[in-house]
């Protein structure tokens, strides 16, 4: 048997499960946060790049799927999704890696759930961005 990464969203504290992620069917994010700092001169004849923290926040990106039985109970799943996960509400989300390791990064959502058009019948595509590091 195969083992399937888990998505789940814990309050800010990890004592109470928030929302769990279904179906998550890519996840975006980069392997190299960091940042860097480029001075350039100002006769623009190159620039001096000075390495940053790896601490600099960044967005991971969730393209997920809700699947309901019919039309109204994919559109309650749909409002489920927009109300539990609070707009600049901090949280941890716990990425299972394995069947006893999680990695955990703080998050918020600070931009809306983008929802794919379609007819909605029973199948929903969805991309969620949160950004990483962006409290403390």
């Amino acid at each position: 048997m195969s083992f399937v990464p888990s998505y789940i969203l814990w309050n800010s504290t990890e004592t109470a499960e928030i929302y769990t992620i279904p179906n998550v069917i890519a996840e975006m994010s980069p392997q190299d946060p960091g940042n860097y700092v480029e001075h350039q001169s100002l006769r623009g004849r190159g620039s001096i790049i000075i390495e940053g923290t790896d601490k600099a926040p960044w967005d991971l990106t969730l393209r997920f799927v809700l699947c309901g039985t019919d039309y109204e109970d994919l559109i309650a799943k749909i409002d489920a999704v927009e109300s539990t996960i609070v707009k600049n509400t901090p949280y941890v989300l716990k990425i299972g890696r394995t069947a006893s390791t999680t990695k955990d990064y703080k998050v918020k959502r600070l931009i809306p759930i983008e929802w794919d058009e379609g007819r909605r019948y029973s199948i929903q595509y969805a991309t969620l961005t949160l950004r990483v590091d962006s409290w403390s």
